[in-house]
């Protein structure tokens, strides 16, 4: 009898521990995200407080217009980390696609539409080729995209060197995408937030989304319990890789034209915003609307930087910084909701 009551003691005291700790998880994910909000709301007060230039209308399009490429850059970025993945391949991605497409445009002809198609659909497949090595074949994603990256980055420049380096994309329909405007939004920011409202619906609302957290949180779990572990992964590669192609052509959309090294350090640009936001690395745990707020913090940064006239390598630098915060933040929740 006095054993039964011992067992009984145990079992309430390890439930009501589990309790604790799911509270103590959901209240540190909770904290996580006010935090984030928090700063980029003090951010956004402080540059403009102490800038005149900062809260000027124009200032204010040209951060949206700014975080477009790497928000949706991130849109794509934040699905691969979910999964416990990264992919480094996405900025050479940005160069193929905005090559492919201004150079079927411009050296032969082809209407913008179809170009645009075809620029969108090397960037699935890029990522296809990213899921599958990963996958099929269980190699490291860090390894598998370094590779795609150096590869894909290679095969744009071939397509511009037969262009002389250069292709230019002035064509109305792409200086439409840039510069024009709905009901006086810009279309630029428009695609992303668009893309973000698809990506939000996906994640939370479709089986998809629900396989994405539970591949990200226990991947031998979810597999046990009938996720399609491989489909899930591969088709979050291929996302990321549309992602990607996507934003190429918005790149060469607004700059008018495409160079060698369009693209460079866009995929740390990427990661950087998904990671201040507050999705982790270890997958699981985040989401796209934390990825917009880490975007708005990341650009709002460097444009207030840009603004006081510092130059370019020290944006780098902070840039580098930042991820580092990010990184050692997340580790200190991690920690913490796991005791």
């Amino acid at each position: 009898m006095e054993m039964a009551k011992r067992v009984n003691s145990a079992v309430t005291f390890t439930k009501q521990s589990k309790s604790r700790n799911k509270n103590s998880r959901s209240l540190l994910v909770y904290l996580s995200d006010f935090s984030t909000v928090l700063v980029a709301l003090v951010l956004f007060v402080f540059f403009g407080l102490t800038s005149t230039y900062f809260f000027s209308t124009a200032n204010l399009v040209n951060i949206l217009k700014q975080m477009s490429v790497v928000g949706v850059l991130g849109v794509g970025m934040t699905m691969v980390i979910l999964i416990g993945g990264i992919d480094l391949s996405v900025g050479s991605v940005v160069l193929l696609s905005g090559a492919i497409t201004g150079t079927l445009v411009y050296n032969y002809s082809f209407s913008p539409w179809l170009a645009t198609t075809i620029g969108l659909f090397a960037g699935i497949i890029v990522g296809l080729i990213n899921g599958l090595f990963v996958e099929k074949f269980g190699i490291s994603p860090v390894i598998v995209t370094l590779g795609t990256m150096i590869a894909v980055r290679g095969l744009g420049q071939a397509i511009l060197w037969i262009n002389n380096s250069w292709v230019w994309v002035t064509n109305p329909f792409f200086i439409t995408i840039a510069e024009g405007r709905i009901l006086g939004f810009p279309i630029f920011a428009g695609i992303m937030i668009g893309l973000y409202i698809l990506a939000f619906i996906l994640l939370k609302q479709t089986p998809f989304g629900r396989y994405i957290y539970a591949i990200g949180g226990n991947q031998w779990a979810a597999h046990l319990s009938g996720v399609p572990v491989q489909r899930v992964k591969i088709l979050a590669y291929v996302l990321c890789g549309l992602a990607a192609s996507i934003a190429g052509i918005m790149t060469a959309s607004r700059i008018g034209v495409v160079g060698p090294s369009v693209g460079n350090g866009m995929e740390f640009d990427a990661i950087t915003a998904v990671v201040l936001g507050g999705t982790s690395l270890s997958g699981g745990i985040g989401g796209v609307e934390r990825t917009f707020l880490g975007t708005a913090i990341l650009v709002m940064v460097l444009n207030y930087m840009t603004i006081r006239g510092i130059p370019g390598i020290w944006q780098a630098a902070v840039t580098g910084f930042l991820i580092l915060i990010a990184v050692l933040i997340d580790r200190l929740i991690r920690r913490r909701a796991e005791v």
